[in-house]
């Protein structure tokens, strides 16, 4: 994934749902760099909703920490191993309540070519979770829709 605003070049890695049917987010000593896309969502290109995330924080700025930060009009490319390129241009950059059903619903599927991009973001409150030592207040969402596929 390329987003030139906010300065991130980072591959994606594949990931699901555990098994209460939450997605799954990424630990470990990678997790601020690591740009998740969900199996559960559509192939981007392929005519529906491609939903993605990543940390705002981990051990300090991570990968989507300026997601805020994109406008509508900004693109987003999302290139593949062999150079082709599906380019998506924001439309909306939503802040979210964390307990919103509505958040949850921007995952679902959808008729129109999109991707969906999830980080945390409002205050930080600790929970005394062992893995993510709290949670976030907020949501942000940038919605995107499909401009162009380079095919090779």
């Amino acid at each position: 994934m390329i987003t030139e605003r906010i300065g991130v070049d980072n591959p994606t890695v594949t990931y699901g749902l555990d098994e209460n049917l939450v997605p799954v987010v990424p630990t470990g000593g990678d997790a601020s760099s690591v740009v998740v896309w969900y199996n559960f969502s559509a192939r981007p290109g392929t005519g529906g909703n491609a939903v993605y995330a990543g940390h705002v924080t981990w051990n300090g700025a991570a990968v989507f920490y300026n997601l805020t930060s994109l406008l509508p009009g900004d693109l987003i490319r999302l290139r593949d191993d062999r150079g082709a390129e599906v380019v998506y241009q924001v439309t909306t950059n939503l802040t979210m309540d964390a307990n919103d059903p509505a958040a949850l619903q921007l995952l679902y599927p959808a008729a129109q070519d999109m991707i969906t991009i999830v980080t945390c973001g409002g205050s930080f409150y600790s929970t005394g979770d062992p893995t993510f030592g709290g949670a976030y207040t907020s949501r942000t969402v940038v919605r995107a829709a499909l401009v162009s596929i380079t095919r090779v």
